[in-house]
């Protein structure tokens, strides 16, 4: 009983000592998952009041295939961690659309809690806590808040990857068990991160000097013992267990992508274009901020050592070795510069890598352990940033890729300008606290505004929900016994799940072409709508929900039509 006591009491002692060690820490934290809690909730409700988009349609598709619940439509290239989640609160008797709202809210104060944490390996509480909001808080990152997407969560599992490979590395190699587990968590949540090797490598590389293997190569066992069962999946749905990686790797390498395709843009600087908007208001003060006070110090260093460095001098002082290294450094750079955007991103990825690498090796002997973090986060922005604007099909949402490492620059950015100014009270340096507040204050009044706009601008989504119920509620009563029918629908994922059967999709034929996501423009002749008529006469359709209003199909007759002035109406076709 003695030793039990005392080992109560030290367990006592250590949490103790670990609060009063952490108390501010605690405190920010706990402080910003409030905040981030609301402003979820708040953007959840507003999309339960629009409903889901066809995306999360197929997400609730494959959970209830993980629940058992199975209605006889589900898409299961889509990778299955997000879906695998929602199947549990399924399980519980939860079976509703507005469940995947939930989840994706969790999961993404998850990550904003991971973010907090991450920051604060290399900054102050206050720096810490502001990057979290910024991070939550960003228009596009509202704007997919609560969509039932698949992107935030695995953000946040990344996230969290990238923290527990830093831990591994600087306090304890046994949280390798954890940061492989949650890289592969990102990875079966989003394909696309498959690439976060590329970040995770170059940190093992720059400090394998401190990585203890045999606790590594148990983090990645305990990583495969995760895929296990998903490969076991897919081997029993597909008869290949990696029929939907090689089916996503073929997608995200195709370079004949038609211009017609809905999502096609060949542009490079489509995100850098993009970014003011992306980013909002109080990134764009931050990056005002930040430019000032570079061209601020740079003025003031020139000033004062302009009769001192000489670039010459400094390079006669190197050796052979390194002005070598220089050399290829710089020449690599202008081939990944002159290549960028005419090759497969795998290329430029691996040219960028070994950029950085070569770079990292220049810069070592400063025995500086942040300029490997900040090399680190800089490959992780760079990874995602390759990918997504050579790739020729894009989204706004790919930028959700790159907005930690964006958050963690700004914020670097903000202590080095608060340290530079150094205006102190009471000894205490307060540049920062002072940004802080005016940044926080507009965040949270362009957040209290934003998402209220997202339900006016979104009101195409209440619609098109509202005509599927309808519709799928009229069918009903039309066909009882429409389980038995081929029932073709141009959004499947939505009619699937109100009529809880198997809808198959159509694709799109435009200019004797096919589309599989879509077209930019809506118009047809009569070419088109013989390609329509064929395809679905092949598959023996029954019946056909069409969003087009321009086709004319010669082997099926319209029996309901719900028209709206928004969205376009939604035809029901039956073969005649």
């Amino acid at each position: 009983m003695d030793r039990k006591d005392d080992n109560l009491n030290n367990n006592y002692s250590s949490v103790k000592n670990f609060l009063k060690n952490h108390a501010i820490s605690i405190i920010f934290l706990i402080l910003l998952t409030v905040i981030v809690s609301l402003i979820t909730y708040y953007r959840i409700l507003v999309q339960i009041q629009l409903g889901a988009v066809s995306d999360s349609y197929d997400f609730l598709a494959n959970a209830l295939v993980f629940a058992g619940q199975g209605m006889g439509y589900s898409d299961l290239l889509r990778p299955p961690l997000f879906s695998f989640i929602i199947s549990l609160i399924f399980r519980l008797g939860y079976v509703s659309v507005t469940t995947i709202f939930y989840v994706d809210g969790g999961l993404f104060v998850f990550g904003v809690m991971g973010m907090f944490m991450l920051l604060k390996v290399r900054f102050t509480d206050l720096e810490s806590f502001l990057g979290g909001l910024l991070y939550a808080t960003f228009p596009l990152t509202l704007l997919i808040l609560g969509f039932g997407f698949s992107d935030l969560a695995s953000v946040s599992f990344s996230i969290w990857a990238i923290y527990l490979f830093i831990l591994a590395i600087k306090k304890n190699s046994n949280f390798f068990y954890l940061a492989f587990p949650f890289a592969m968590f990102a990875f079966l949540t989003r394909y696309n991160y498959a690439l976060l090797i590329f970040p995770i490598i170059f940190y093992l590389l720059i400090n394998k000097d401190k990585i203890n293997f045999k606790n590594m190569f148990g983090g990645i066992l305990a990583a495969i013992l995760i895929i296990v069962p998903v490969l076991v999946l897919f081997y029993q749905k597909f008869g290949n267990f990696l029929y939907p990686f090689l089916n996503f790797g073929a997608s995200s390498a195709a370079v004949s992508v038609s211009p017609e395709s809905a999502s096609y843009n060949p542009s490079i600087f489509y995100f850098i274009q993009n970014f003011p908007t992306y980013i909002g208001v109080t990134g764009l003060l931050i990056v005002l901020i930040l430019l000032l006070g570079v061209i601020v110090y740079l003025i003031l260093k020139f000033l004062r050592n302009r009769n001192k460095i000489n670039i010459f001098d400094v390079l006669d002082s190197k050796s052979n070795s390194y002005k070598i290294k220089l050399s290829l450094c710089v020449a690599l750079i202008l081939v990944f510069l002159a290549s960028f955007g005419m090759t497969m991103y795998l290329v430029s990825e691996l040219l960028f890598f070994v950029i950085i690498y070569i770079l990292y090796d220049l810069t070592k002997d400063r025995k500086n352990e942040n300029i490997k973090l900040h090399l680190m986060v800089f490959v992780w922005f760079m990874t995602f940033f390759i990918f997504s604007s050579v790739f020729v099909i894009k989204s706004p949402r790919y930028f959700l890729l790159m907005t930690p490492p964006i958050v963690y620059f700004m914020i670097l950015g903000l202590s080095k300008l608060s340290n530079i100014l150094g205006y102190k009270f009471q000894n205490r340096n307060v540049v920062f606290s002072i940004i802080a507040l005016i940044i926080t204050s507009v965040i949270l009044l362009s957040s209290a505004s934003q998402i209220p706009l997202i339900s006016h601008s979104n009101g195409d989504i209440l619609i098109t929900n509202e005509q599927i119920q309808m519709a799928s509620q009229w069918f009903v009563s039309y066909d009882p016994n429409y389980k038995s029918q081929n029932i073709y629908s141009d959004l499947w994922p939505n009619l699937s799940w109100y009529l809880k059967t198997d809808v198959k999709p159509v694709p799109v034929f435009k200019d004797n072409q096919t589309f599989i996501d879509g077209v930019k423009y809506n118009t047809f002749n009569q070419a088109d709508s013989n390609q329509f008529n064929n395809y679905l006469v092949t598959n023996n359709a029954d019946y056909y929900f069409c969003i087009r209003p321009d086709l004319n199909l010669t082997s099926y007759k319209p029996i309901k039509e719900f028209n709206n002035d928004i969205v376009g109406p939604l035809i029901i076709y039956k073969r005649v």
